[in-house]
This record gives structure tokens, sequence and C-alpha cells, in this order.
């Protein structure tokens, strides 16, 4: 990833940059240099909110722009691997797990009225946070990045 992608201020259909890491070829013979920059929209984001709702984040890559050595550039269309659609989010807050397992009077009142009042965490993927690609010509040979 280039650009960081926050689910706080993230809005469905902004578009995000991304970089190959890895040497690569596509099946037509097309080399794929790493450093390559590719661009893809968020599919979806969910800021977190009260009653503990986590943030959430769905980020579909699009396509790598390959530059060519007559000067010229070329767009290879690919996919996330595993296949879309992929969500981030938070891990569940270790006080729910603890808290399942405490024998409470009346549990399910007790966590509600501390939810209430807990607010969520959001999620930032950015520098750093890598996947792998498919290209969309031939989704039967593997990831190429």
């Amino acid at each position: 990833m280039v650009d960081k992608v926050d689910s706080r201020y993230a809005r469905s259909g902004a578009i995000f940059r991304f970089r190959t890491t890895d040497d690569a070829g596509t099946p037509d013979g097309t080399k794929v240099p790493s450093g390559t920059t590719g661009y893809g929209v968020i599919r979806s984001a969910d800021p977190a909110g009260r009653h503990n709702h986590d943030g959430s984040l769905s980020l579909e890559p699009r396509y790598l722009v390959v530059h060519e050595p007559s000067g010229g550039a070329r767009r290879i269309a690919v996919t996330m691997n595993p296949t879309l659609p992929v969500v981030w989010s938070p891990s569940e807050p270790l006080l729910n797990r603890a808290a399942s397992h405490v024998p409470l009077p009346i549990p399910g009142l007790v966590m509600t009225g501390v939810n209430e009042v807990r607010w969520g965490r959001n999620i930032t993927l950015g520098p750093g946070f890598k996947f792998s690609l498919l290209p969309l010509d031939d989704l039967t040979k593997g990831p190429i990045c």
C-alpha cells in the first residue's frame, strides 16, 4: 500500500494506490517490475461507532500501470487474492472474550450497558500492508505479485 486508508475517514468509491513488492510477469509475457504502481477503489468503509461497533474496510485493487520500453504505459487488470470480497476489521475486544466466561447474574444486561458507552475501534491500512494480486486474464495461474 502507498496510501493510508483509515476506516474513520475513508469513503466508498475513493481511490487508493499500491505498489508491487516483487518482480512478476503476466501469462502473455508482460514483465511487471517490483515497484509498479497500481490503483484500486475502496469498496466499502464503515467507521467505528457506539455500541462497540468496530470499523471495517473492503478494498478492491483494479489495475497495475506497467511502463513499456517504447515509452507508453499499459494497464493490467488485477484482482486481490483471495478473491473478493475481503473485509478487514479489528479483532474482538479482549473484554468481550473475558466477560463471556465470567458467571454474572445477568451478563447480557451488564455487557449491553458497557457497550452503550463504549466506542468500537477503527482500522487503518497503509504502507507495510501487503496483499497478493491475480491477473484477471487468467485466474488459474496463481498470484503475480
